[in-house]
């Protein structure tokens, strides 16, 4: 994307799609106090390039007032074809396209695919903090990425490219949305943000996103052009010009000049952008809300609202199979539950090239049991609830079983070994600055 005197940049990658477990302010119930004629006459264009947005309006065909919906509003219409530096015939092939490209990934499906797609999505955001906290001077979102914590080599292996290639189309659907409702609001045109990214903790390991950046780059700079204020990458570390170097082919050069990178001192120029109330204490601020960070991929713990009911007769016995893919093996849990009464459970385990067995655990009539086992290879965990002993009585049994892949379980181990090591740097820099403290007191009164 391309810029010009009241257009944005080219979308970041570094934006988030905010994610139904954030709660968002919505503005959609409000009346429309404002037309859109009230926003593009704020968009302070001259009368030529009025001219030239009615004229790509007409080539495409679309009537006036048509909903203000992010697709063929004046709004929308106005960053492609500033996007392209008022080139017309270059406009018309990118929004064409875009509209096109609406189709294709059935746009008007993209909240359902979200609602089917939950582990995908839990995944990907558990493993790449971004989030919208406030709004900036303008009124814009305010987006903060954590992107030096991102675990990118354990990312690159679990995380697959088409759906977080619909995980990014739907956050920016829903960021799209949130900068319509806070058009709405505030009676002016809202379509770019400002973006603080934090690059502390980077190392050539970063090189592994560089895929999942381009992903992001790629869609963003084709179907939503010009909604970036400006990008901020703070606490820079040595290795971050050997990274920039790897994606700077993927953004566009008037984007390029929207990034500011500062390895420290940057306090002063986010506050020019934020008002200290809103920025985040961590970024000199004075809002001391707690910012997402990388702390592991949430597992499926066993509980009581997970559990399955099966009614096993007298005299009979049911069987529940759980598989287990991965070569390098996981862990299950699972919770057995009889209300009132009693079953035998018996838990066993047979590896892909076992030739036998392995009995895990066997206890004979209990009303609930729980355990897990830790699996070094693929294979099966079978569970038999066991009721052949009672003649007459039936058991309503309740049940769950989850597991946990080696590649969650080591993931999160790495994530855990990286906190502490970050932790234990943290008390030592803390320790070290209060010793040098007591050095200067004492040199400056003698006699403390």
């Amino acid at each position: 994307p391309r810029e010009r005197e009241g257009c944005s940049p080219l979308p970041s990658s570094f934006l988030r799609r905010l994610t139904p477990s954030r709660k968002r302010e919505r503005y959609s119930s409000l009346p429309e106090a404002h037309t859109m004629a009230d926003y593009v006459a704020q968009l302070g264009l001259s009368e030529e390039q009025k001219g030239m947005l009615q004229d790509f309006k007409n080539e495409l065909k679309i009537p006036e007032n048509v909903p203000f919906d992010g697709v063929a509003d004046d709004l929308t219409l106005f960053r492609f074809i500033s996007a392209k530096k008022w080139v017309m015939k270059d406009a018309l092939k990118q929004y064409r396209a875009y509209r096109e490209w609406r189709v294709s990934e059935e746009l008007d499906k993209i909240q359902e695919w979200a609602k089917q797609h939950q582990s995908d999505i839990a995944l990907i955001e558990s493993l790449f903090p971004i989030s919208q906290h406030g709004w900036d001077k303008g009124g814009r979102p305010l987006i903060y990425e954590n992107i030096g914590v991102i675990p990118a080599a354990r990312f690159a292996k679990l995380v697959k490219s088409e759906p977080f290639h619909k995980w990014h189309v739907w956050w920016m659907e829903n960021l799209m949305r949130t900068m319509r409702e806070q058009t709405k609001k505030l009676g002016k045109p809202v379509y770019k943000v400002t973006c603080i990214v934090d690059m502390q903790g980077s190392s050539f390991e970063s090189r592994h996103f560089v895929p999942f950046f381009k992903i992001m780059s790629t869609c963003d700079e084709q179907n939503y052009p010009e909604i970036v204020q400006n990008v901020y990458c703070v606490n820079s570390p040595w290795i971050f010009p050997a990274l920039y170097s790897l994606v700077k082919n993927f953004i566009d050069p008037n984007t390029r000049e929207k990034i500011q990178v500062h390895s420290s001192g940057y306090e002063g120029k986010l506050l020019e952008q934020v008002d200290a109330k809103v920025l985040n204490k961590k970024y000199g601020g004075e809002n001391p809300e707690e910012l997402p960070t990388v702390k592991g991929i949430k597992v499926n713990e066993v509980g009581s609202e997970d559990l399955m009911s099966k009614s096993v007769a007298a005299r009979d016995a049911f069987v529940h199979t759980v598989k287990c893919d991965d070569k390098h093996g996981g862990k299950f849990l699972w919770v057995v539950e009889v209300q009132s009464l009693d079953i035998t459970l018996k838990v066993e385990w047979k590896g892909h090239k076992d030739k036998k067995t392995t009995l895990v655990q066997h206890t004979e009539k209990v009303d609930k049991s729980a355990g897990d086992f830790l699996a070094k290879a693929p294979g099966v965990l079978t569970l038999t609830m066991d009721n052949t002993y009672s003649y007459l009585t039936s058991k309503d049994v309740r049940y769950a079983v989850t597991y946990q892949s080696h590649a969650v379980l080591k993931t999160n181990a790495i994530i855990e070994a990286r906190a502490a090591k970050a932790a234990s740097k943290a008390a030592k820099r803390k320790k070290k600055n209060a010793k040098k403290n007591i050095v200067e007191t004492s040199k400056s009164d003698p006699t403390s």
